[in-house]
Order: C-alpha cells, then sequence, then structure tokens
C-alpha cells in the first residue's frame, strides 16, 4: 500500500513539475509577442549605418559572449534574478539576442529590465544568435 502511495505521489509531483513548467513556456511565449521584434537584416542596416540609438546585448554567458558576438555588443549574461542593469542606457533602443530556439533568455532579460529598472525601449532579435550566424553577418570575438 505505501509502495503505491508513493508511486502515485511520484506520477504526481512529476505531472505537477510538467505543467507548472509548460504554463511558464506559456507565459513567456505570451509576453515574448509583446516585445517588438527586429529582423537580423535590419539589425545588420542599423549597424552598417552606424545607428547611435541603438544598444546591442548579447544575454549569453561570458564564456560563450568572449567566443564570439554580434559586433559592437555587449554582455547582460541572462540570470532569473538579474541584479544588476548593466548600466544600460534608457535614452537608446535596446536590441537583445540570445541563442535560445524562441529567444526565451533575452524576452526574461527584457521583462526583467523592464519591470525592475523601467526600461521600455526594448527589442528583441528574432531568430537570435543562430539566425544570425546563418546569414553570415558580422561577429567578432575576445580574445
Amino acid at each position: 500500500m505505501i509502495k503505491r502511495k508513493r508511486k502515485g505521489m511520484v506520477k504526481f509531483g512529476a505531472w505537477a513539475l510538467w505543467v507548472s513548467g509548460f504554463l511558464l513556456f506559456l507565459g513567456a511565449q505570451g509576453f515574448a509577442e509583446d516585445i517588438p521584434k527586429v529582423k537580423p537584416e535590419e539589425l545588420k542596416e542599423m549597424i552598417e549605418k552606424g545607428d547611435p540609438s541603438i544598444v546591442i546585448v548579447d544575454t549569453q554567458p561570458k564564456g560563450v559572449y568572449d567566443l564570439g558576438h554580434i559586433k559592437g555588443a555587449v554582455n547582460l549574461p541572462w540570470a532569473p534574478n538579474l541584479k544588476s542593469h548593466g548600466n544600460l542606457p534608457k535614452d537608446k533602443t535596446l536590441i537583445l539576442y540570445c541563442d535560445c530556439a524562441h529567444e526565451e533568455d533575452s524576452t526574461d532579460v527584457a521583462t526583467q529590465l523592464m519591470e525592475k529598472w523601467g526600461y521600455t525601449d526594448i527589442k528583441i532579435l528574432e531568430g537570435g544568435w543562430s539566425k544570425w550566424l546563418k546569414a553570415g553577418y558580422p561577429i567578432e570575438k575576445n580574445k
């Protein structure tokens, strides 16, 4: 009887964990639709024109950022609870990117920047790092 009860609790726990993860995913997806996106070709054009109104923000871990990032990007690694906004300017458009399937990390960083520090002009790079690389656009590496 105890084994049967324990087995049922494990199944319920696994189910509850899956449902909560799925709901978080749906929530992030719903919010992701609210944040404007910029296509890689649009960002490339802004960079080539030397657009002073943008700051590109790489949300990948520092080690990954050092291996390669969009030219001119600053690094603000994703964390579940950001402790700092990295002194990002509020008077410029922040364009965030990550290497996630659905821009989850950059969307989460954008949400934290808006909710904790009042940033309002944020966009997400559509397709993120992967789409940028696939297009063959310029990158730089830290030595």
